[in-house]
């Protein structure tokens, strides 16, 4: 902090002693030098305002040494004859830049002809100058202990107040919790945890013409939670919140690294995959995953094993009834896979031994729906397809209740499934009906932007990150 100090001061020494280098100094050699400095001082006056809540006392230091070597130099050099001409008596009136209330024994500094003039506002909250030379562009440096400083041009004092900012009186407070989708297998979404930067900032008018940022920072503690203590503001807080890098939980079929095309011989699985997270951010691809419950075939003559979502529509239904602990299929519908969520099962992909029986087992990728292992059954033809056929039982399609060599439907064959939905109550039948997406995201957007502008204004904000932005690898 010393050291940007010292090269803003430098850099203002420089300037002086070039301009007295010149044989004449004018009005537009100063605006120039007074802007050079000015960028210096805004470019670091935001590190200085990350001092949480000293920011205030900080800006007014930097502010108060940059002004008064730009106020020497705009007046060192003015012309002897010409100073004595054009003095004249000035005031300047301070006001709060909140309440507009006038503002009592702030100190106002100016500079006129190389040396500094400087006086307090009285109880009217107007500081008085008796015969000082002064550009249009001579500014009054207006501080006071407690309030972040500002300054007004000459050329602008008979326009409106100059305006302090009193930043003491901490007495607001945003506060909250912030969340994140880190894990989208669930339906809930998590904390963010600690040390995520929350910053409020406000634009404050320094006087007639113009304004500067202030920023107040914090951090999120271990539990996600978040708390600024900040001053009535003249105009809303914007609060911006720091990118999250985490690793999301989530069911994908796939990454870029891998083939899509792999599907119907690739289950859905569980991967995590780094996400780069920002408030109110949904971006980034969610994979469409509906069924949790997948028909198992076994390897055919290529070694591939074949897979197939079991779901509640009609041409891949599992129909239930319900027992004691849960329910039992009754019969199944398994009839057309040329497309499913997105993606093509051809059935002709896959060749086994001709005209044999198939052991198909059901895969639940979830681990909370099957209770018992179902025991199910398919049919190839002479080319080692697998065919359509009917079931005793009512069942038509692809698969069926495995049978024994007598045809009697093989002991616990119909299994054990926790959930199911009601089809039929008439004849106590149920299917698996899934249809919401495995993958879960709040939809939450909440505003960034607050007016907090009477004194003791508090407000509780709770903020969504979003289910991510983007992600290092692309996921289907």
């Amino acid at each position: 902090m010393k050291l940007k100090f010292t090269r803003l001061f430098l850099v203002a020494l420089a300037l002086f002693a070039a301009g007295c280098s010149k044989d004449e100094f004018s009005e537009a050699d100063a605006i120039a030098a007074q802007k050079e400095l000015l960028t210096l001082k805004y470019q670091h006056e935001l590190d200085l305002e990350t001092l949480k809540q000293k920011g205030a006392n900080a800006l007014q230091q930097l502010v108060n040494t940059a002004a008064l070597q730009q106020l020497k130099l705009n007046d060192s050099l003015a012309r002897t004859s010409a100073v004595a001409a054009a003095k004249q008596d000035y005031s300047v009136a301070v006001t709060d830049v909140v309440t507009n209330a006038p503002i009592a024994d702030a100190d106002v500094i100016v500079s006129s002809e190389g040396k500094l003039f400087s006086t307090k506002t009285s109880a009217q909250g107007i500081a008085t100058f008796s015969s000082l030379y002064l550009f249009p562009t001579s500014t009054f440096l207006i501080t006071k202990t407690g309030y972040a400083a500002t300054q007004i041009m000459r050329k602008d004092i008979t326009l409106g107040t100059a305006k302090l900012w009193n930043t003491a009186e901490l007495s607001n407070e945003i506060s909250g919790t912030l969340y994140i989708d880190t894990d989208l297998t669930n339906s809930t979404p998590e904390k963010v945890g600690g040390n995520v930067l929350v910053t409020a900032s406000t634009s404050v008018p320094n006087g007639f013409n113009g304004s500067y940022s202030v920023q107040f920072p914090t951090f999120t503690t271990a539990t996600g939670t978040y708390s600024l203590k900040l001053p009535a503001a003249p105009g809303g807080y914007s609060l911006q919140f720091a990118q999250i890098e985490a690793d999301q939980k989530l069911y994908i079929y796939a990454t870029e690294d891998t083939e899509t095309s792999s599907v119907p011989f690739q289950l859905p699985y569980v991967a995590s995959v780094k996400t780069y997270f920002n408030v109110n951010s949904f971006a980034a691809n969610i994979p469409s995953i509906i069924s949790p419950i997948y028909l198992k075939f076994p390897k055919d003559k290529s070694g591939r094993e074949l897979y197939l979502p079991l779901n509640g529509n009609s041409n891949s239904a599992a129909y239930l009834s319900v027992i004691t602990d849960g329910y039992q299929i009754e019969r199944l519908n398994v009839s057309n896979y040329n497309y499913y969520n997105g993606f093509y099962y051809d059935l002709n992909q896959s060749t086994f031994d001709a005209n044999t029986k198939l052991d198909v087992s059901t895969v639940d990728i979830t681990g909370n729906l099957i209770k018992s292992q179902p025991l199910l059954g398919a049919t190839t033809n002479s080319a080692g397809k697998i065919i359509i056929t009917s079931s005793p039982e009512g069942g038509y399609g692809y698969v069926h209740l495995r049978r024994d060599a007598a045809g009697r439907i093989v002991t616990n064959a119909k299994g054990v499934i926790s959930r199911a939905t009601i089809y039929d109550s008439s004849q106590n039948l149920y299917v698996l009906n899934f249809s919401s997406n495995l993958n879960f995201a709040t939809s939450l957007v909440t505003n960034l932007n607050y007016l907090l502008p009477n004194k003791g204004d508090k407000r509780i904000v709770n903020f969504y990150y979003g289910a991510g932005e983007s992600r290092l690898k692309r996921v289907f």
